[in-house]
């Protein structure tokens, strides 16, 4: 353990530079959005295990971190965007940042216009006129910011944030080769932080409608920055947070963050409820960072299961899995539930139609919409 495992390195120069452990936990990412609005469109069911004393231990409440995977995207994104960029550029230069912009455009739109192109087309069927001022901002980017423009499926909002982030990468790099690293990421945590608490202390509409943007969420994303880093310089983990103890340890503090989002918890915490809320995704997502670390530099047993083949292949998949798990998912939970009513065999049974119908769905989704983005950058390399 004295060096990144030879694992490691291996998959992060083979199969077109992609790391195997990265994938592994896209598809995790993946999973844990499908599972949590399948529970959700079937009526948050519980699943009980015990009764102690007045409280019900409920399973599907007990691994509802699961519902967290955009949070997790984020820092994913965080980490594999800051190697793409600053291993290439680390002064601003309006050409270069243009360039970034159209790469980044040409991989996420293709899939992302059809995909929304598509969910439009069920206002027609009831009877309603096709949304053209929602589909504008969706092909905009702007639909967190227009309202009663983020109904065409609910998941759509993570790409506007997504690309919102793509918008400041450059100048974010920019500032950290200018002030230094470390310095820019502690500030940006900080001043998102900072934000989120002015958020959550001025009403609910603010924190409605900031919830989900760049200020509030870029603190996720430098997390994941900060391993890039980590990473590029060859930095392991103490000993702590290595092997399978770390990766415990990295879900455990990821867990205490997602604890801080349960309503009970912030309502007992009263009137401080608000410092729930603030550092509840920063604490999740600093869990999920570490998480990152220490699969991409140390062997362990998570590190082989993520570098799984299966889950290898939902990660390249885990995009276009997104895109299309929405109304799949809906109607099939709110079908079974109208038919059998809500159960934990409903959910379940509801979770394994969606996979089935789901995976092929991506597979195709992915081969036509976004490998040829991927083909293109190859024959870019070898000419």
């Amino acid at each position: 353990m004295g060096l990144i495992s030879d694992i490691a390195w291996k998959k992060s120069n083979s199969n077109n530079d992609r790391i195997a452990p990265v994938d592994g936990l896209r598809a995790v990412a993946v999973f844990g959005v499908v599972w949590a609005h399948i529970w959700l469109f079937c009526k948050n069911p519980a699943l009980s295990l015990a009764k102690v004393f007045s409280l019900n231990l409920d399973l599907n409440r007990a691994i509802a971190v699961l519902g967290t995977g955009v949070d997790l995207f984020f820092v994913l994104s965080g980490f594999c965007m800051y190697l793409m960029y600053a291993r290439k550029q680390n002064k601003f230069e309006w050409k270069s940042y243009l360039y970034f912009l159209k790469k980044r455009w040409l991989r996420i739109a293709p899939a992302f216009y059809i995909a929304a192109f598509v969910c439009a087309l069920r206002y027609p069927f009831i009877g309603q006129p096709l949304p053209f001022l929602d589909l504008l901002a969706h092909a905009s980017f702007t639909h967190l910011w227009v309202p009663n423009t983020v109904g065409l499926a609910a998941p759509f909002w993570s790409l506007a944030t997504e690309w919102h982030f793509y918008l400041i990468l450059p100048l974010f790099i920019w500032a950290a080769s200018r002030f230094g690293f470390w310095s820019i990421t502690a500030i940006a945590i900080l001043g998102s932080i900072i934000f989120r608490l002015w958020m959550f202390t001025s009403g609910y509409e603010v924190g409605a409608f900031w919830n989900a943007q760049i200020p509030s969420r870029l603190v996720e994303f430098t997390w994941g920055m900060c391993i890039a880093k980590l990473y590029t310089v060859q930095k392991l983990p103490p000993k702590l947070l290595c092997a399978e103890k770390g990766f415990l340890l990295g879900f455990t503090i990821t867990y205490f963050g997602r604890i801080l989002m349960v309503t009970e918890v912030v309502n007992l915490a009263g009137s401080l409820g608000y410092i729930c809320k603030t550092l509840a995704e920063p604490i999740l997502t600093l869990g999920y960072s570490l998480i990152l670390w220490n699969v991409i530099s140390s062997e362990s047993l998570f590190q082989n299961l993520l570098s799984h083949k299966v889950l290898q292949a939902i990660g390249r998949w885990s995009y276009s899995l997104y895109l299309w798990h929405w109304w799949p998912c809906l109607w099939i939970a709110e079908h079974l539930v109208h038919k059998f009513g809500s159960s934990p065999i409903i959910q379940n049974v509801s979770l394994v139609l969606s996979l089935i119908v789901l995976i092929p769905l991506s597979w195709v989704s992915y081969s036509l919409l976004e490998a040829p983005y991927f083909h293109w950058q190859q024959s870019r390399k070898s000419a």
